[in-house]
């Protein structure tokens, strides 16, 4: 029990300095592609921006989970990297299927896990809210009720 709570520490360690140099990379780029286009902002613009931000942030969300994955296959707790990933990416999300299960030893990493994605998933949340706040601060006001986006 102790081996497996020590290998659950430094997973979640291992996310958190993931999530947190990835968050301050992506934040960093999106908010000077925001400086430097936003005298001519549109919303399409911020949309694009946004989009951008997203996607970046889900990659970095499947590269953290990905990590727990492979993780698994390597301690034998799941024979494949493709069912690990699986597994990984429903605790991650907190989807939690149940169709794959981890052996008794193994299995209070999914609990785990899932509360570790919580957690990042809420950080990239208020990334997104930070970068969508300057944007509204930046400038970009609501659209009249005659105009659309």
């Amino acid at each position: 029990m102790i081996t497996l709570i020590l290998c659950a520490l430094g997973l979640t360690a291992a996310t958190v300095i993931m999530h947190g140099a990835g968050t301050a990379a992506c934040y960093r780029r999106t908010m000077g592609l925001w400086a430097k286009h936003q005298h001519h902002a549109t919303w399409l613009r911020v949309d694009l921006l946004v989009a951008r931000l997203v996607g970046l942030l889900l990659l970095l969300h499947l590269a953290e989970a990905l990590m727990w994955a492979l993780f698994l296959v390597l301690s034998g707790a799941l024979p494949k990297l493709e069912t690990a990933a699986y597994f990984s990416l429903t605790s991650y999300t907190t989807v939690g299927y149940g169709d794959v299960v981890l052996s008794e030893h193994w299995r209070l990493l999914g609990p785990i896990e899932a509360a570790v994605g919580v957690l990042m998933l809420g950080w990239s949340t208020g990334i997104l809210v930070a970068v969508i706040g300057a944007a509204y601060r930046g400038g970009l006001s609501a659209p009249k009720s005659s105009e659309t986006r």
